[in-house]
């Protein structure tokens, strides 16, 4: 079985237990909880893959906590994808 490690400050991908896949830069994690900065949830549209906002009501630039018992699997997001996330996070502004 290949096993990759995801390391605190890589981008990751989330699958919760309601189906729901987030992505976000991992922050901490222990045995009972993860936190992610930035949390986006993958959206499908006609136009592919998108990402919005995980919780609406907080900062974007929010950090949460998530159970370990919420989530079913996690590991590093694929380059194209995390690349679509950086430049949706990042406060810098190109012209």
């Amino acid at each position: 079985m290949l096993v990759n490690i995801v390391k605190k400050g890589e981008i990751v991908s989330l699958r919760l237990s309601t189906g729901e896949e987030l992505v976000g830069t991992l922050r901490e994690e222990d045995t009972k909880e993860v936190t992610i900065e930035q949390p986006l949830i993958v959206g499908r549209s006609e136009k592919g893959l998108g990402l919005m906002p995980y919780l609406m009501t907080v900062e974007p630039e929010s950090t949460i906590k998530i159970s370990t018992r919420h989530i079913m699997s996690i590991g590093a997001t694929m380059e194209e994808v995390a690349k679509g996330y950086k430049k949706q996070t990042s406060k810098i502004v190109s012209l």
